[in-house]
């Protein structure tokens, strides 16, 4: 092989190293392990970054229900098992919402009513 063949692939071999660290980082995982990581074993360590899971920070994780490993609170399906997560409303929102439907169906009850009402009084008019 001659040298411009070593110079590409060295180049490809460096961007693996930096682009492990880069997405380790985003991923809650450190930088400065997975670039050396990176530039031993090159392609090799960016797949294993990216089918690494993410490092969830306790204070914004919950327990998924089926494989019990911890997860963003954010997500709706497990990233590992696909299991749906079912979220509880907080209990003050759902009693907000219910309170709402309350006044809605109140107010159109009322709206009724009183088309009812004047409907009534139209019946009752003597017609000149």
């Amino acid at each position: 092989m001659d040298a411009h063949s070593w110079a590409t692939i060295g180049s490809i071999w460096l961007l693996c190293a930096v682009m492990s660290g880069i997405v380790a980082g985003e991923k809650g995982r450190r930088f400065w392990v997975w670039f050396p990581f990176g530039l031993l074993i090159g392609p090799v360590a960016l797949y294993l970054v990216l089918k690494s899971y993410e490092v969830v920070p306790p204070d914004r994780a919950q327990i998924c229900p089926n494989c019990n490993k911890a997860i963003r609170k954010t997500l709706r399906i497990c990233p590992r098992c696909g299991h749906i997560i079912v979220r509880e409303p907080d209990p003050a929102i759902k009693a907000g919402r219910q309170a709402a439907a309350a006044v809605f169906l109140l107010r159109k009850a009322a709206q009724k009513s009183t088309a009812a009402v004047k409907a009534e009084r139209e019946k009752r008019k003597p017609t000149k």
